[in-house]
C-alpha cells in the first residue's frame, strides 16, 4: 500500500490522526490516536475513553506530552545512552499508510538506525496495538548494545476517564501489576466506586514483548528513570547495566506502572523486537493466545492487516493520470466506512438486511468533546448521529447493490409522526424467533436481544464453529432498529434522506413503485414533544422576546408509535408525504425558510443561537422543495394508509385563506399545533387513502416553495442561508413557560437575513438550471465566500457585525471551526452542486485548488490523502495556520467525495427504464487530463472493472463526446455492443454482477 512520506516530522506543523480501528470481522478493535511528535502514539484503548490503556489527552496536550509519557527507545552503546526520536535529532521521517504508521531515525553518533511500525492486531480474540522495532547497524562492525524500549506509562484496566482526570493520585492505590512468564498484566484489585457493592476485577491490560531472547520486563518506571518523575532522563539506565537492573526490586503496586523491556544483544546487521499492548478478559485466556506468537506470527498479522485494508478499499480502485487522486479516493472510502460502516448482508426472518460493521461516532484528539465508541466485539459496530450515519451511507449501493432498500427502510422508520427524528442511531440487534436445536448456554443467551459479535463469542466459547452456527441463527431472528433521542431536533436531518432514494432510483428504477407503495415502515416515537408557541415564546429579563425551552420530555413505554397496541406502520410514500407536510407547515413567518422551532438549527451546529432568535433555514426549504417534487413524480392512484390526524392536517392547510404572510404563518402553525396535540396525546387511527388524494396538497406546496425561492433570491445578491425574526408586537400571556420565563403571543415580526453563508448556494445548485448555476457560481466566486489568497471557499462572509446571540460560531476566532473557515464538508457539497448543475468545466477548475489531494501538503500540514473537518482561511489572525487542516478525517466530506466520484465516473443515473425495459448507460464527466495514456479505469459495484478509452483526448462531458461502443466481459464470454446504451438482459446481468469488466470507447460526434 502507498504511503505519504514526511521528513523531519517533529519539526513540521503539528497534526493529529488515528489508526483505523478495523480489526476484521473476527477481531476485537482497538482505538489508537497519534501525533507527529515523539514516537507518535498519544493514546489508545478499547471501547471508549473509559477503556484507555494509554491515557487519552486532547490534541493540544498530546503534542506536549507524547514525547515523554509515550513510547521511548533507549540504546546503550559503550556505556553511553542514546535516545531515539527526540525532537532535537535529525534524519527522522514518518510514513503514513492506510493501515499503519512508521517512523525512522538514523543516528550517526552511535551508528544505528531505528524503525518503528504501529498497527492494530487483526482477527484475534484480544484487542492490541502492535509495535515493531527494527534496529539496523549502519557500520560494518558488530555492536554490543543494551536496549530499553516500550511505554513509559500504562493504565491498568478498570479506570474511567473522568475519574482518572480528577483523582489520579488516589486511584494509584488500587493499581496492581502481575508478572507472568511471557507478559505483564495490569489491573485494579477491585472496583473503585464508593458504593456498597464492591466487585473484584479480573480483566486487565497487558504488555507482551516478542522476539530475540527473553526480555527483562520493566513495570516500575523508577528502574529506568530513578526519581525523575518528569520521565525526561533515564538515570537508572545511565548508571547501571542491564544485568544490574535485572537484580533490582520493582514495585508492582501504588503507582502508575510502565510497560518496557530490556534487551542485551550483539547487533550485526539488523534485529527486530515486537510488542503487543492490549486488553484481555483474564490472564489465562491471554496466556493461551500468546503461546502461539513469535516474530513470524507478528509478520503474518502485519500482512493480514494490510490485506484487510487493501481488500476493503479495492471496491473503489481507480487509475487516473493523478496517482494522488486515486490514493485519496481509497482513503476517503476507508474514512467513510469508519463513520457509516460497511454492510454485511445477513438473511433474517424479515429478509436480507445490512449489518454495518467498523463504524464509529466521530471523536478524536481535536474533537475531545465527543465520546466515541468502538464495540469490543467480533463484527464490531458503533453508534453515530442520525445526520452523520445517514449521509455516510448515501453511497452504499454503488459499492454493494445487494443491500437493496435496507438503508431506506431503516432511516425512514426513524422519522417520527411530527417529522423529526432521534439524534443517536445505535447498532442493530437481533431477537431470536426460531426452533433450532442448540446448546443450553446458547439458548439462554438468545433469550435477550443480541449482536452477531456477542453471539459469535458465545458460539466460540461452546467450542463450535462460528461460520456453521451464526448465519442459521440470524436467519431465524428478527432485526431490531435502535435509536435514542439524544438532544434537540435538527432541522436539516431530513434533507439527507432523499439522497438515499435518489441513489436507489439510479440503480433500481424498476423497483421504485414497490418501494414506495408496497414496503411499510414504522414511526419512531421519541420521549420529547415540541411545544406550541404559547409555551416557548418568552419574555427575557432583559425585555427581549425569544424562543427558549421549545421541548418537553415525557414518559414513553416504547420507542415506536403505537396503534391498537402494536407499532403503527404505513407505506413509505405515506411516510414521506407526512414528513413533507410537517416541514411545510412550519415555514417561517414570511414563508421563506423552515423555522428552527425545536431547539436546534440546521447543518451548522455552531449557529446554535438561531432557534432562540426565531431563526429559519433557506437551505432546508430548498431541500423540502426537492422532496416535494420527488413525491409529485410518483403521485398516482396507489392505495395507502395514513394517520387520520395527518389527513386532517393536510385538509386544514389546504383550506387556509389568509391575505397577509403573518396570518398565513399563524394559521399554518395553528393547524400544525393541533395535529401535534393529537399525535402526542390522543389515540392514533389509520385511514385508507390514495396517493392522488394529496395531489392538491403537493401542488400547493410546490407553488408556495417556488415563491419562497423567489423571495429568498430577492433578499440579497446571493441567496441567504439563515433568516432571523424579531418580534415587534406581542401580548403577554401571564404564564410561565418550560424555560421558567413569562410567555407571550407574538402579533408581528420583522425579518433580518444573516450575512451570506456558502450553504445556501450549495443547496440551491441542486435545483438550479445550468444558466442560473453559472451566474450563481460567479457571484459566489467574487464574494467574501471565496478566499482569494488560498483559492478556496469558506463557510460564510465576515460575521464581525453579528451579535453574540447567533451562536458559538460568533465566539470562535475568525477562520476557525465553523466561523469563516473552509469547512470541507460544505465546500465539497458546493463542488458537488456544481457537478449536478452540469457546470463541468467550472467543477474541473475548482477541484484543482479545493480537493485536499491537490493542495500543497506543507501548507495543509498533514497527509493530503486525509480529509479534515476544516481548513483555516486567510482571515485567521495566525498567518502560520493559513491553509492548514484541522480535526482529522471523519466528516461528511468523504460522502461528498464518493458522490462526486460516482458522478464523474458513471453519471447521475446508471440505470433507467424505457418502454418497460431496463437501460444501463454510462455518462461520465471526466476532464481529459484525468486520463493516463488515454485510459481511465475505475470500479463499479465493488467488482466490475470499467475502463474508458479516450483516443481523441476529449472531456467526456463535451457535447460531441459520446460512448461509441461497449465491450462487456461476461461470465459466458466477451460481447460487443455498438450503442451508447446497454439494454435488457445485459443490463440486468451488469446489476446482478455477472459482468466483471466493461470497456467503454469514447468517440467524437457519435457513430
Amino acid at each position: 500500500m502507498q504511503s505519504f512520506h514526511i521528513e523531519d516530522y517533529q519539526k513540521q506543523k503539528p497534526f493529529a490522526s488515528f489508526l483505523s480501528g478495523i480489526a476484521g470481522k473476527k477481531g476485537i478493535p482497538l482505538w489508537a490516536f497519534y501525533v507527529n511528535r515523539g514516537q507518535l502514539i498519544s493514546s489508545f484503548g478499547i471501547r471508549d475513553k473509559n477503556g484507555a490503556i494509554m491515557e487519552f489527552f486532547p490534541a493540544n496536550k498530546a503534542y506536549q506530552y507524547t514525547a515523554n509519557f509515550g513510547f521511548r527507545t533507549f540504546v546503550k552503546v559503550n556505556g553511553k545512552v542514546f535516545e531515539f526520536f527526540r525532537e532535537t535529532h535529525l534524519s527522522q521521517s514518518l510514513d503514513v499508510y492506510p493501515d499503519r504508521v512508521t517512523i525512522q531515525e538514523e543516528n550517526k553518533d552511535c551508528g544505528i538506525a531505528v524503525k518503528v511500525t504501529y498497527h492494530t492486531l487483526p482477527n484475534e480474540q484480544v484487542a492490541a496495538l502492535v509495535r515493531i522495532v527494527e534496529f539496523k547497524n549502519l557500520t560494518s562492525e558488530e555492536k554490543t548494545i543494551e536496549v530499553v524500549d516500550g511505554l513509559t506509562q500504562i493504565l491498568p484496566y478498570g479506570i474511567d476517564y473522568g475519574g482518572y482526570k480528577s483523582i489520579s493520585n488516589l486511584l494509584q492505590s488500587w493499581m496492581q501489576v502481575d508478572l507472568f512468564d511471557t507478559f505483564v498484566f495490569y489491573k485494579l484489585r477491585a472496583s473503585t466506586h464508593d458504593e456498597a457493592e464492591v466487585k473484584k476485577i479480573n480483566e486487565g491490560n497487558f504488555y507482551a514483548s516478542i522476539g530475540l531472547m527473553k526480555p527483562l520486563y520493566i513495570y516500575d518506571y523508577k528502574l529506568i528513570f530513578d526519581e525523575d518523575t518528569t520521565l525526561e532522563t533515564p538515570y537508572g539506565l545511565m548508571n547501571h547495566s542491564l544485568n544490574q537492573l535485572r537484580k533490582m526490586y520493582q514495585v508492582p503496586v501504588n503507582q502508575v506502572p510502565c510497560a518496557m523491556s530490556g534487551y542485551a544483544f550483539t547487533l550485526r546487521k539488523s534485529e527486530t523486537i515486537s510488542s503487543l499492548f492490549g486488553n484481555a478478559s483474564n490472564h489465562n485466556e491471554l496466556n493461551n493466545i500468546l503461546s502461539g506468537y513469535n516474530l513470524e506470527k507478528i509478520k503474518q498479522k502485519q500482512q493480514e492487516n494490510e490485506q484487510l485494508h487493501a481488500s476493503l478499499t479495492a471496491v473503489i480502485e481507480t487509475k487516473s493520470a493523478y496517482p494522488i487522486f486515486d490514493q485519496y479516493l481509497k482513503q476517503c472510502y476507508l474514512d467513510n466506512v469508519l463513520r457509516g460502516g460497511v454492510p454485511m448482508i445477513l438473511e433474517t426472518k424479515e429478509g436480507c438486511i445490512g449489518y454495518h460493521i467498523y463504524s464509529r461516532k466521530h471523536g478524536d484528539l481535536e474533537r475531545d468533546y465527543n465520546f466515541f465508541t468502538l464495540e469490543p466485539s467480533y463484527y464490531a459496530q458503533g453508534n453515530g448521529n442520525f445526520r452523520d450515519v445517514l449521509q455516510n451511507r448515501r453511497n452504499d449501493l454503488i459499492f454493494n447493490p445487494k443491500l437493496d432498500d435496507f438503508n431506506i427502510l431503516m432511516f425512514t422508520s426513524f422519522i417520527q409522526a411530527d417529522g423529526y427524528n432521534p439524534l443517536s442511531i445505535e447498532g442493530l440487534t437481533f431477537s431470536y424467533d426460531g426452533d433450532l436445536s442448540l446448546p443450553d448456554n446458547i439458548k439462554t443467551f438468545l433469550k435477550s436481544p443480541f449482536t452477531p459479535g456477542g453471539l459469535a463469542r458465545q458460539i466460540e466459547n461452546e467450542g463450535l464453529s462460528i461460520d456453521d452456527y451464526l448465519t442459521v441463527i440470524i436467519k431465524q431472528s428478527l432485526p431490531n432498529y435502535q435509536a435514542v433521542f439524544g438532544e434537540g431536533y435538527w432541522e436539516d436531518h431530513f434533507t439527507y434522506l432523499l439522497d438515499l432514494y435518489e441513489q436507489y432510483q439510479s440503480i433500481y428504477p424498476d423497483r421504485m413503485q414497490r418501494l414506495l407503495f408496497e414496503k411499510q415502515v414504522k414511526y419512531f416515537d421519541s420521549p420529547v414533544e415540541v411545544l406550541p408557541r404559547d409555551q416557548k415564546y418568552v419574555l427575557t429579563k432583559e425585555g427581549q422576546i425569544r424562543q427558549y425551552g421549545a421541548m418537553r420530555h415525557v414518559e414513553k413505554k416504547t420507542q415506536w408509535l403505537m396503534a391498537n397496541n402494536k407499532p403503527l406502520a404505513t407505506t413509505v410514500y405515506a411516510k414521506l408525504l407526512l414528513l413533507a407536510v410537517n416541514k411545510y407547515a412550519h415555514l417561517d413567518p414570511d414563508g421563506i425558510g423552515l423555522s428552527y422551532e425545536a431547539n436546534k438549527p440546521g447543518w451548522n451546529d455552531a449557529a446554535n443561537g438561531l432557534p432562540g432568535l426565531f431563526g429559519s433555514g433557506v437551505s432546508e426549504m430548498l431541500e423540502l422543495y426537492r422532496l416535494v417534487k420527488f413525491l409529485k413524480t410518483f403521485n398516482n392512484q396507489q392505495p395507502m394508509t395514513v394517520i387520520k390526524a395527518f389527513d386532517q392536517l393536510a385538509e386544514s392547510l389546504l383550506k387556509i385563506n389568509k391575505k397577509t404572510m403573518f396570518d398565513l404563518w399563524d394559521a399554518r402553525m395553528t393547524a400544525l399545533e393541533t395535529y401535534r396535540e393529537q399525535i402526542y396525546h390522543q389515540e392514533i387511527y389509520l385511514i385508507e387513502k390514495h396517493a392522488s388524494d394529496y395531489q392538491p396538497m403537493l401542488d400547493l406546496m410546490i407553488f408556495t416553495l417556488r415563491q419562497a425561492i423567489t423571495k429568498a433570491e430577492e433578499i440579497t445578491d446571493i441567496i441567504p442561508t439563515y433568516l432571523t425574526y424579531e418580534a415587534i408586537r406581542y401580548d403577554e400571556l401571564h404564564t410561565i413557560g418550560e424555560y421558567g420565563l413569562p410567555t407571550v403571543r407574538i402579533k408581528a415580526f420583522k425579518r433580518r437575513a444573516l450575512p451570506t453563508f456558502l450553504e445556501g448556494p450549495a443547496r440551491l445548485l441542486k435545483v438550479a438550471e445550468p444558466k442560473q448555476a453559472t451566474l450563481l457560481y460567479h457571484k459566489v466566486k467574487n464574494s467574501g465566500l471565496y478566499d482569494q489568497k488560498l483559492q478556496m471557499y469558506q463557510t460564510s462572509v465576515a460575521l464581525d457585525d453579528e451579535p453574540i446571540e447567533i451562536g458559538r460560531l460568533k465566539a470562535f476566532t475568525k477562520g476557525w471551526l465553523e466561523r469563516e473557515s473552509n469547512f470541507l464538508h460544505m465546500t465539497y457539497k458546493y463542488l458537488y452542486g456544481l457537478l449536478r448543475a452540469e457546470q463541468f468545466d467550472l467543477f474541473a477548475q475548482e477541484i484543482k485548488t479545493n480537493y485536499v489531494c491537490f493542495m500543497d501538503s506543507n501548507r495543509y500540514g498533514r497527509p493530503p490523502t486525509e480529509n479534515v473537518s476544516f481548513i483555516a482561511t486567510s482571515c485567521n489572525p495566525d498567518p502560520k495556520k493559513h491553509g492548514q487542516g484541522f480535526v482529522s478525517r471523519l466528516s461528511g466530506s468523504t460522502s461528498e467525495i464518493l458522490s462526486m466520484w460516482q458522478m464523474m465516473c458513471f453519471g447521475n443515473s446508471i440505470f433507467n427504464i424505457k418502454d418497460g425495459e431496463l437501460i444501463f448507460q454510462l455518462k461520465p464527466s471526466l476532464p481529459h487530463d484525468f486520463f493516463y495514456q488515454k485510459q481511465f479505469m475505475t470500479t463499479l459495484f465493488g467488482k466490475i472493472e470499467v475502463i474508458y478509452h479516450n483516443q481523441a483526448a476529449l472531456n467526456t462531458y463535451d457535447k460531441d463526446a459520446v460512448i461509441g461502443k461497449y465491450v462487456i466481459y461476461h461470465k459466458d464470454g466477451k460481447f460487443e455492443i455498438d450503442n451508447d446504451q446497454i439494454k435488457g438482459k445485459w443490463a440486468q446481468d451488469i446489476r446482478k454482477g455477472d459482468v466483471f469488466k466493461i470497456d467503454a470507447y469514447i468517440i467524437k460526434g457519435g457513430k
